[in-house]
């Protein structure tokens, strides 16, 4: 265009004003092609967009038997003694957040002019795909799959699988809350008999438990619903390895229940009571138990709207992230450690196989989490940012130490 502008069009043209008028002609056609463009590309990216939330919808509440069964808890909210007339499961959250993308995803795309949505631009692969195969030369055939093709599709892939999974958590521990602060209610209504011991092992720990994986959840949520620069929550890239989608999918469902079918589930949330362990031991260690957990949850909050999964979304440098790179994986790991501790101790008296069995299968979850930092490394050192961070801050997990 540039090189007709200043050299046939000129000769065609001599005169100043009468190009000046001529292209002058042309601007409306071009602004209205444009806004043409941009509303095509809205719309499209709107439609792909709700066919997959559509999909996405059926396939967890219709389609699956397993998600079904997995994901099948149910809240009825409570305050005091009034019960809300609603009760609230996974369905309804899914499509209540159904409608809100809805309305909101043509204001939303509307407002990023020249973007596509992942789901617009999986649909257009899978096009583009269909339409080279169908074409006379087996070179257009075999075309590689375009890097951004990939990262979107990956993107989108994460969103289906974390998605439903955050919600149902959601959901999930505030339910669980309100039940336990139902609960306290009505037992401290009759608190005159009160074992206070059986009332912490019971009520309180349980509470303060659920409070702090409630926190943990709500920041994901958020992060996988919405990515907007408002939040500065934008996908720079996704991990595109075998290993670290491996080393990250074995810790959710439906991929953790083969990995436990391996390495035995041996984690607790509350430190069990032996015995040999006095109170005071007892109250001690599931109070070290609530704070590993606690900062595992701060470690969220710090993160903000950009808590996700195999996705950078920027660097951040505040809170524990200040001090080491995987603040959530150690204090994650250091609470299971210390629930196991009890039950440790027991078997080291009782049976030496299920205490070297149970260590090596707490070591294989530890080493998991282990594999998940380094292959996060990996995929986010291949940015300048991150490789700023590690300068930083350079231990992984202790400082000073590792």
């Amino acid at each position: 265009m540039r090189r007709e502008l200043s050299g046939d069009a000129r000769i065609a043209t001599p005169d100043p004003s009468a190009d000046a008028a001529a292209e002058a002609s042309r601007l409306p056609s071009a602004s209205a092609g444009k806004g043409h463009s941009e509303l095509k590309r809205c719309l499209c990216s709107y439609a792909a967009t709700m066919m997959v939330i559509i999909a996405g919808l059926y396939f967890y509440t219709a389609l699956s038997p397993y998600y079904i069964a997995l994901y099948h808890l149910s809240w009825t909210p409570m305050l005091g003694s009034h019960i809300a007339p609603i009760t609230i499961d996974l369905t309804l959250a899914l499509r209540t957040f159904a409608g809100i993308y809805a309305l909101a995803l043509l204001p939303y795309y509307a407002l990023r002019p020249g973007r596509l949505s992942n789901a617009h631009t999986m649909f257009r692969f899978i096009f583009r795909r269909i339409a080279a195969w169908s074409a006379a030369t087996p070179a257009e055939r075999h075309g590689h799959l375009a890097d951004a093709d990939k990262q979107a599709m990956l993107c989108l892939l994460l969103k289906f699988i974390f998605i439903p999974f955050c919600i149902h958590g959601l959901v999930a521990y505030l339910a669980y809350t309100n039940d336990q602060i139902a609960g306290l209610r009505e037992l401290l209504a009759g608190a005159s008999g009160i074992d206070l011991f059986s009332f912490y092992n019971s009520h309180l720990h349980y509470l303060i438990l659920n409070m702090i994986f409630l926190v943990d959840f709500f920041p994901f949520v958020v992060g996988y619903l919405v990515q907007a620069r408002i939040l500065d929550n934008e996908v720079v890239s996704v991990d595109a390895s075998p290993g670290g989608w491996l080393a990250c999918l074995v810790c959710y469902p439906p991929f953790n229940a083969a990995m436990a079918a391996l390495l035995p589930w041996q984690v607790v949330d509350l430190a069990p009571a032996y015995p040999t362990f006095s109170i005071v031991t007892h109250l001690a260690l599931n109070a070290v138990l609530l704070t590993c957990f606690g900062f595992y949850a701060y470690a969220s909050v710090s993160l903000g709207f950009k808590c996700s999964n195999l996705m950078h979304r920027g660097i951040v440098r505040r809170g524990l992230y200040r001090a080491v790179r995987h603040p959530a994986y150690l204090f994650k790991n250091l609470a299971w450690w210390t629930g196991a501790i009890p039950l440790l101790v027991n078997l080291a008296q009782t049976s030496l196989k299920e205490f070297f069995w149970t260590g090596f299968c707490l070591a294989g979850w530890s080493c998991i989490y282990g594999l998940r930092a380094l292959s996060e490394e990996r995929h986010l050192s291949r940015h300048a940012d991150y490789r700023a961070y590690m300068q930083q801050v350079p231990f992984r997990f202790i400082p000073g130490v590792a």
